[in-house]
């Protein structure tokens, strides 16, 4: 598979694309079907949870092994439902540095060029200041993009009658996207840990385990390094992957030199290091870019049904006690 954008404007506003599997074929997915679709956070939960496919900014998508492909079974999903995630490229909270100087190659192909590179150099000695006429030029290109944010990308799936050895599937190993994850600030070193635990995976992997072949992390701004650990037993083996120079505009599969068995029982265990010296306050786990997440997507074969999502979070009163709070007013 690999994204459609709909314009040079809207790639510009992208963060990613997930596209889920629905699982059902009740009267609220019949209705969902025929809307032209709503915010993310107001929509209910649904049976729509089975990752396909997902696009990150600096993803060119991707291509299956040879070996296995990902099923398309008419019987088992009569709908899909794509999740689209924006974000204002102009944002000077801690966007600038991403979406002005790491391009993607997407906007490089698509000609589109950072402000930086089509404004003219200043001399050596001299010193750029703004002035009121270039403030006001700024305001009015915002105002001119956001007039032109009507957005129809998406992604395109190439798809064969030729069925390969292995149906593949998508696991998600991490922290639950929640507040409950908390980063303090002014810190050089935070360390979160989400937990696919061997009970899980005892209950769901089939007997002779499962094989992945490529990985995704994901984390928002203050993400710096990521790890997918495997423990088996009483032993930790090679991480499965391992990351220490994340980049928030380049999130995208990676694949395994040898694909990476995991046995039933077997824990794994994504780790994500941040850098939050940069913020003033705690930052919260959700889904938005303000705040973080710890996950990484596996690819894998053979597929199972059992779980999709593998996370984990602290109990609420876990995190009431690291907050000092010991009794809460009924």
């Amino acid at each position: 598979y690999e994204p459609v954008f709909d314009s040079s404007t809207s790639v510009l506003y992208l963060n990613h694309l997930i596209l889920y599997e629905c699982q059902g074929l009740s009267p609220d997915l019949e209705q969902l079907s025929r809307q032209r679709g709503q915010p993310c956070f107001r929509l209910q939960p649904m049976h729509c949870n089975t990752v396909v496919a997902n696009w990150a900014r600096g993803s060119d998508g991707f291509t299956f092994p040879p070996e296995a492909g990902y099923p398309l079974e008419s019987h088992q999903a009569t709908y899909y439902m794509l999740e689209t995630h924006y974000n204002y490229p102009d944002y000077t909270y801690d966007f600038s540095p991403f979406y002005r100087k790491n391009l993607s190659k997407q906007q490089r192909n698509m000609n589109i060029k950072s402000r930086e590179e089509t404004a003219e150099t200043p001399a050596e000695d001299s010193e750029p200041r703004a002035t009121d006429e270039d403030l006001a030029d700024d305001s009015d290109d915002s105002i001119a993009m956001e007039q032109q944010m009507v957005d129809n990308s998406g992604l395109k799936l190439y798809y064969t009658h030729r069925l390969r050895q292995h149906d593949a599937g998508v696991l998600s190993v991490g922290l639950d996207p929640n507040w409950r994850h908390i980063i303090p600030p002014r810190q050089e070193k935070v360390v979160s840990q989400g937990h696919c635990i061997g009970a899980c995976t005892q209950h769901a992997f089939p007997r002779d385990g499962i094989n992945i072949f490529a990985v995704m992390s994901r984390t928002h701004l203050i993400g710096r390094q990521v790890q997918l650990r495997q423990i088996r037993g009483n032993t930790e083996l090679q991480p499965i992957m391992r990351d220490t120079n994340i980049d928030p505009s380049y999130q995208d599969y990676r694949r395994l030199a040898v694909p990476t068995r995991v046995l039933p029982g077997d824990s794994l265990v994504a780790e994500c290091i941040y850098d939050s010296s940069s913020r003033k306050s705690i930052t919260l786990g959700g889904m938005t870019t303000r705040e973080e997440i710890c996950l990484i997507l596996t690819l894998y074969y053979p597929r199972q049904r059992e779980l999709t999502s593998c996370h984990s979070l602290p109990s609420l009163p876990t995190v009431l006690h690291s907050l000092g709070i010991e009794e809460l007013a009924s």
